[in-house]
């Protein structure tokens, strides 16, 4: 017979005193929040962190330019037939 560790989780948790948790330090929450917040400030000081992100509006904008400058080559239906064109007439000229 397998052992039921529900009931000994709970039977063990009805024996324990029922006692409120010790109450905070004075300061303490206080302390916390100001350590989290010079620590979020300090984050953001490093200075390839501003050069990543150049670098990723940069590569932004190069894409969409790229798309604004192939937008007609993208919309077409038949590229193909302008290749076939294009070296059918090269061909004709080689000597």
């Amino acid at each position: 017979m397998k052992p039921d560790y529900w009931k000994r989780l709970t039977q063990a948790a009805r024996l324990a005193p029922a006692q409120p948790p010790p109450p905070m330090p004075f300061g303490f929450d206080t302390r916390v929040l100001a350590d989290w917040r010079a620590q979020q400030e300090g984050g953001e000081a490093l200075p390839w962190v501003y050069l990543l992100r150049a670098g990723l509006i940069g590569a932004g904008l190069i894409m969409f330019l790229s798309l604004a400058l192939n937008y007609q080559a993208l919309q077409e239906q038949e590229p193909a037939a302008r290749v076939v064109a294009n070296s059918a007439i090269q061909m004709s000229m080689l000597p």
